[in-house]
């Protein structure tokens, strides 16, 4: 057994030792408000400080492992601190390239077909833009619809 799993042994062990069989067996946080909370003697106050210990051990295991890695090969230590980044930016690209670019959507905002004109029957006749004296009447197939 390696020196780091006989001390997340021992410690595994102290916290099941100190919960005693309670039924409800909650630790808070280290130095939470609710840790503050609890008597002196309570046993979760141990508890906590000893899982704090454990996390705090496993962060710098981590640490000194990826320093290692960082000395031995530095690709291998680039790709896994940029892995979850990666992932993202290759969410985010998939997002984006569903996206109108903004050219895209002032085009759409700005070109719009021209509007066909029609004339009602019963009302006055429709001067054509852009045509001076040329005026659209209803046509005799809409008159009698």
């Amino acid at each position: 057994m390696h020196s780091t799993e006989a001390a997340t042994a021992w410690a595994e062990h102290q916290v099941t030792t100190l919960a005693g069989g309670a039924r409800e067996w909650t630790v808070p946080a280290y130095g939470s408000h609710a840790w503050n909370q609890l008597p002196p003697a309570d046993p979760r106050r141990f508890a906590a400080v000893i899982e704090a210990a454990e996390r705090w051990s496993r962060h710098t295991a981590e640490e000194e492992r990826l320093e290692q890695l960082a000395d031995d090969d530095p690709a291998a230590w680039y790709a896994e601190i940029t892995a979850e980044v990666n992932v993202a930016a290759r969410h985010l690209a998939v997002r984006l390239a569903r996206m109108r670019t903004q050219a895209e959507l002032e085009s759409a905002r700005t070109h719009r077909l021209p509007h066909r004109l029609r004339a009602t029957p019963g009302w006055p006749p429709i001067a054509v833009p852009g045509q001076p004296g040329r005026y659209l009447y209803p046509s005799r197939q809409l008159a009698a619809a």
